[in-house]
């Protein structure tokens, strides 16, 4: 059994939460299971084509093509990072940040108020609190200087935590005078790039959380989902509009990219190594691969509760070691992917 210690803060003063406000809700209602090709609910219907039928139309790939599996797909699942005891299990891992100094993994686990630490080779090491003073917790960076980040979704907030004064600082972000609220987080070049839930932008702050530059998208309906940091670059991922919007970090538009049919609902996306670009579909619970000119070369994983299965994804990202991590809310667990 794995030996576990848990990182605790020690006289931390939890703050009231101020009163909630209501976030507009983005568009688009997902299943619960993956729809049919045939558009058709399950169960017998007046007219309906003969079993016989559809299964030689399946066959014959008049449906469209079915994602690859693990097996099938360049990419083999390499390992899983999740609390095995049961009753300590993981509930709701939103997403996951890399320490390449350090080596290792952090999932933020929503559901427990925690966050999880695991070597590069998978092995659980600590199960972190902060004194049991965070209050759904969603997103996290390391800056330089040693400091934590976490979004906290209970608290609206972008909070600081300080290992080595054991201190907990919640902080609202604004920008231009009108409230944020934080969603996605990176880390990059001593800025915070946070991406507001409410506007869809995502604006840079410094280490004192002044803001600075902001990324938006003129003739997005509801602004970005998903943003990462690549080679000097912002992309930004357009959920209604289905394409990635690619900004210089001066702010400047430098390229815009339709994924097209082969995604539904995009939800996360990550760029490879190679260049490459991941587009998570958290509708038909796959991922689809682009190359650098936004071609569409194959999709792969699908819906499932095996190994190499999504149930309810939630989030993509490549570690310093070119493996894809999963992060999956509905199985609990962030799995790893290696060519």
């Amino acid at each position: 059994m794995l030996k576990q210690r848990t990182a605790r803060l020690n006289n931390v003063v939890r703050p009231r939460r101020p009163p909630g406000r209501a976030i507009r809700k983005r568009t688009g209602v997902l299943p619960a299971f993956p729809r049919p090709c045939s558009g058709k609910g399950g169960g017998r219907a007046h007219g309906a084509v003969p079993m016989v039928i559809l299964a030689a139309l399946l066959l014959l790939g008049i449906c469209g093509p079915t994602p690859a599996s693990a097996d099938d797909s360049p990419w083999k699942w390499t390992m899983v990072l999740k609390q095995n005891l049961l009753k300590d299990s993981m509930i709701m891992p939103t997403s996951l940040y890399i320490d390449e100094e350090r080596e290792q993994y952090y999932v933020v686990d929503s559901g427990r108020n925690r966050i999880l630490s695991f070597s590069r080779d998978g092995e659980l090491l600590t199960i972190f609190n902060a004194g049991r003073s965070l209050d759904t917790p969603f997103d996290m960076v390391r800056s330089q200087d040693g400091l934590i980040w976490i979004v906290e979704k209970g608290r609206n907030s972008l909070t600081s935590v300080n290992l080595k004064e054991k201190s907990v600082q919640p902080m609202t972000l604004r920008f231009e005078g009108a409230l944020l609220y934080p969603d996605r987080l990176e880390y990059h070049d001593g800025l915070l790039y946070v991406l507001d839930k409410m506007t869809g932008d995502v604006v840079a702050f410094d280490l004192d959380l002044t803001p600075g530059k902001r990324y938006a998208c003129s003739d997005c309906s509801e602004g970005f989902i998903d943003f990462r940091i690549h080679e000097g670059r912002l992309w930004a991922l357009d959920n209604p509009g289905g394409r990635i919007v690619v900004f210089a970090l001066d702010g400047a538009v430098v390229e815009r990219m339709d994924l097209g049919d082969p995604v539904t609902y995009p939800y996360s996306l990550a760029v490879g190594p190679a260049g490459y670009i991941y587009i998570l579909d958290r509708q038909k619970r796959n991922i689809a691969v682009y190359d650098k000119t936004g071609t569409y070369k194959y999709s792969f994983l699908r819906y499932g509760f095996a190994r190499g299965e999504m149930y309810y994804p939630t989030e993509i990202r490549f570690d310093p070691w070119g493996r894809l991590c999963v992060t999956d809310e509905g199985n609990a667990r962030v799995e790893v992917f290696s060519r």
